[in-house]
C-alpha cells in the first residue's frame, strides 16, 4: 500500500466574472473544476497539459496560495481517517455530516487557519517558474534564503548565517554568493537560490511550477539532476507542473494529464508514454519532436480551439476537438475510472475501443 501525503477531493477554483453598472457576478471562469488527485510520499507527480488548462492554478490552490471555491485538501492525514470523514460527508445522517464538518477544520488545508495553517506552511513550499521575478531584486542572497527561517523562527538568530551557508552548499553554491543581488547571477544560479529558499523550512512537499522552462537546455539538465538528487536525499514529494513532456518523462514517477480544469488521464509515466488511452494524451505525445530525420511519426492535429472555461462544453470537455466523438460524449461527462483495476485512470467513454 502506498501512503498518500496529499489527497485532493473534488477540488474547484472559480474566478468570478462581473458585468453591468453594479459589477455583479454574472459568470465564473472554471479554472479547476472537480479534481481528484492523490500524491504519494516521496514521489514526483508530473502535471501536464496545454497553457490555460488550470495546471498552475491547481498547484497554487493545493498550497493555499489561492483559496479553493470548494473541495477538500488532506495533507499528511491517515488514509483510513480520510475515508471515514468522506463517508460521513456523504451520509444521509445530518449529525454525521455535522461531525465531519467539525473534523475537517483540523484535517482540510482549505479550512485551516491560525496556528494550524502556520505550522503546515513549514511543510509545503513552491519553486516558481521565473526566478527573476520570484526573487526580490533589492535583497541580498543571504537575506532571501534566510527569510523563511526568520519568518517561521526555525533557528536562533546566531545560527541563521550557518544555516544559509549550508543551504547554498546543498544546491551547489558557495559562501562567496552570500553578499550578491539576484541580478548578478545567471538564470540557473537564480533558480538554485530559489530552491535553497524552498528547502529552508525542511518541507515535505514542493510545488515545482515549470522550474526549468525559463532556462537553457544544458542548464535545464543540471537543475533536473539537482532536483532528483534532493528528492532522494530529503525524501521530498514533488508536484511538477510543466508543458515539456520529455522533462516530465525524465523526472516523474506518475503523470496526470489535465484538460480544461479536469484530469483526463493519470498513471505511471512509462505506461502513459507506451500506451496512452485518452485521445488528448495521444495528441500531446504525438507532438514530441523525434531527434532523427529518418524517423517519421504520425502527428495528431487537433481541430478547433480550446473551449471557453466560462462555459465548458456539455458531456466530455474534449469532444468538440475529438476525432472519435460519439453521441454519449456530447451529453454525458465521463468520470475518471480505473483501467482494469490498476492505478491507470482515464476519463473517456471510448478508451477501450481506441
Amino acid at each position: 500500500m502506498h501512503e498518500n501525503l496529499i489527497d485532493v477531493r473534488d477540488l474547484k477554483k472559480y474566478y468570478p466574472v462581473t458585468g453591468g453598472v453594479f459589477r455583479r457576478r454574472i459568470a465564473d471562469v472554471k479554472a479547476v473544476d472537480g479534481v481528484d488527485l492523490a500524491m504519494r510520499k516521496g514521489e514526483c507527480l508530473g502535471l501536464v497539459g496545454e497553457s490555460g488548462c488550470g495546471k498552475t492554478t491547481l498547484g497554487k490552490t493545493i498550497l493555499r496560495l489561492q483559496t479553493a471555491t470548494a473541495g477538500r485538501i488532506y495533507f499528511g492525514q491517515d488514509g483510513g481517517k480520510v475515508e471515514e470523514v468522506e463517508a460521513m460527508l456523504h451520509s444521509a445522517d445530518a449529525q454525521a455530516r455535522a461531525r465531519a464538518g467539525a473534523m475537517l477544520k483540523g484535517m482540510d488545508l482549505n479550512r485551516m487557519s491560525g496556528r494550524n495553517l502556520l505550522a503546515l506552511r513549514q511543510r509545503i513550499q513552491i519553486v516558481f517558474q521565473d526566478p527573476t521575478n520570484s526573487l526580490d531584486p533589492r535583497m541580498l542572497v543571504k537575506h532571501i534564503v534566510a527569510e523563511p527561517l526568520t519568518a517561521q523562527r526555525l533557528v536562533k538568530t546566531r545560527d541563521v548565517d550557518a544555516r544559509v551557508r549550508e543551504l547554498l552548499g546543498i544546491v551547489g553554491l558557495t559562501a562567496d554568493h552570500l553578499m550578491r543581488y539576484p541580478h548578478e547571477f545567471s538564470g540557473g544560479q537564480r533558480q538554485r537560490i530559489a530552491i535553497a529558499r524552498a528547502l529552508a523550512t525542511n518541507p515535505q512537499f514542493i510545488l515545482m511550477d515549470e522550474p526549468t522552462s525559463a532556462l537553457d537546455v544544458s542548464v535545464q539538465a543540471q537543475i533536473l539532476n539537482l532536483l532528483k538528487r534532493l528528492q532522494e536525499e530529503f525524501r521530498l514529494t514533488y508536484l511538477f507542473v510543466t508543458h515539456h513532456l520529455l522533462v516530465v518523462k525524465y523526472i516523474s514517477n506518475r503523470i496526470a494529464v489535465m484538460y480544461l480544469g479536469r484530469i483526463a488521464e493519470m498513471g505511471p509515466t512509462a505506461e502513459i508514454f507506451a500506451r496512452p488511452l485518452h485521445p488528448y494524451t495521444k495528441a500531446l505525445l504525438s507532438a514530441i519532436p523525434v531527434p532523427d530525420p529518418e524517423t517519421k511519426r504520425e502527428k495528431i492535429i487537433l481541430t478547433g480551439d480550446v473551449p471557453n472555461p466560462i462555459n465548458p462544453p456539455a458531456g466530455c470537455r474534449f469532444h468538440p476537438r475529438c476525432a472519435h466523438v460519439r453521441e454519449i460524449c456530447r451529453t454525458v461527462e465521463p468520470q475518471l475510472e480505473s483501467v482494469d483495476g490498476g492505478e491507470r485512470k482515464v476519463a473517456c467513454h471510448r478508451w477501450r475501443e481506441l
